[in-house]
């Protein structure tokens, strides 16, 4: 895995060093309000982390935690993972509530997506949002993903769908490249190998 960068962010790939940090995000009840079935054990996140570690080992994705490039301290974390063999390629994150409302979302999915499709060359990404949680939506929409309705989600209710293919990804790039005045493509992020 590599580490990634975006404008205020840097993306550094999960290690044990920070499962501390991360079990204790996932026990915030206002940070996990919208993921899963809400708050996390401590056993139940080290269970999911040791899961992300180990994927991250057999393929070049996985979990990223976010630090803050101006202070360094961690901020949340983001993932590309694959929860069942045949399915797509899933992008998700969480942000501690101090880091909300900073633009640090749409940064990490717009810099996941460029990755995923840049540089790995994944052929498609979905993404899962509790059905009431608009703010993701709204990020997932600005990263390029399209709402393809609701559907049982990976922890088992109803959540709704989002989805862009490589092809759509391509495209749509080369669309703002040739109108004059189009907006200029999300640039592919930049990496540091691990």
């Amino acid at each position: 895995m590599e580490q990634l960068l975006t404008e205020s962010l840097q993306l550094d790939p999960l290690t044990r060093d920070d499962y501390p940090w991360l079990c204790a995000l996932y026990a915030d009840p206002e940070v996990m309000r919208y993921i899963g079935s809400g708050v996390r054990t401590e056993e139940q996140s080290l269970a999911s982390l040791d899961f992300l570690l180990a994927q991250a080992a057999r393929l070049p994705y996985g979990y990223w935690v976010l630090r803050e490039l101006v202070s360094a301290e961690r901020v949340g974390g983001a993932l590309l993972v694959v929860r069942r063999e045949g399915t797509p390629v899933e992008l998700g994150f969480v942000l501690s509530r101090a880091s909300w409302g900073r633009g640090f979302a749409t940064q990490v999915a717009r810099s996941l997506v460029a990755h995923a499709f840049g540089v790995l060359q994944v052929p498609e990404l979905q993404a899962f949002t509790d059905v009431e949680n608009a703010a993701s939506g709204a990020v997932l929409r600005k990263a390029g993903l399209r709402d393809v309705g609701l559907t049982h989600g990976p922890y088992g209710g109803i959540d709704r769908r989002f989805a862009l293919t490589r092809e759509e990804w391509l495209s749509a790039s080369a669309a703002r490249d040739a109108t004059p005045g189009g907006e200029t493509p999300v640039p592919p992020p930049r990496s540091r190998r691990a």
